[in-house]
């Protein structure tokens, strides 16, 4: 029987264990004491390896790897047992009982841990919240250091034959396409509806004060499209 020795196995699943031994015990096949066993085993190895996934389909995609029973012998009526011990040693370690596909983030998986489903949409919330705050950081930047490469880099203007000096917006370093995006970027009512707010001092924050962009930030893009727009 594996183990049998109470001070080789971790104190957080301890009452897992136990129950494990106890079904052990009262078995009266050599057949189940092994299947046992080797569900015992399983269950050790995706902890040690710093798995999450404690479902029965993961189980016993393991478990009949290793020799034991399949799948659906664990979700029949004498798969019982076996159930049990998963459930005490998933919570034990709060673990997933739901299959968690493979190929998801570590962040949707370690939600799905969560069982509040208030805490839990809470969280995806802010998550969302922040891959937008992201979009917005990314393109602002974007823009306005295309902004500052155009001021440094656009040649002074000839003269013309007249003598007559071209326009501003001939000059100006500013594509519609960029200016767009920089008149988008510090549109107050966008930013609004996204959860940011425009402050006395020009920067951007979120609604908790966070500074997404420095003081003087809108007033420094809002000044250059005054003068190169």
């Amino acid at each position: 029987m594996k183990a049998s020795n109470p001070t080789t196995a971790p104190d957080l699943v301890r009452d897992a264990r136990q129950l494990y031994m106890s079904y052990w015990e009262a078995a009266n096949r050599g057949a189940k004491r092994r299947n046992l066993d080797l569900l015992w085993e399983v269950l050790e190895a995706i902890r040690e390896h710093g798995g999450r996934d404690y479902s029965l389909a993961e189980v016993g995609r393991r478990l009949e790897a290793s020799g034991g029973p399949k799948t659906q012998s664990l979700r029949n009526a004498q798969g019982v047992h076996f159930r049990e011990v998963i459930t005490a040693y998933a919570n034990a370690v709060s673990g997933s009982k739901k299959y968690l596909a493979k190929g998801r983030s570590q962040v949707e998986a370690a939600l799905d841990l969560i069982t509040d489903q208030s805490v839990r949409a809470t969280l995806r919330m802010a998550i969302e919240e922040g891959k937008r705050l992201k979009v917005v950081n990314d393109n602002l930047h974007a823009a306005f250091k295309t902004l500052q490469v155009g001021a440094v880099q656009s040649p002074p203007t000839a003269p013309s034959a007249q003598g007559a000096i071209t326009t501003d917006a001939a000059a100006s370093p500013l594509t519609p396409r960029l200016r767009n995006a920089l008149l988008k970027g510090i549109d107050r009512t966008r930013l609004a509806e996204r959860g940011f707010i425009v402050p006395d001092d020009g920067s951007i924050q979120t609604e908790a004060g966070d500074a997404v962009f420095p003081a003087a930030f809108v007033t420094a893009i809002e000044a250059a499209l005054r003068e190169w727009g």
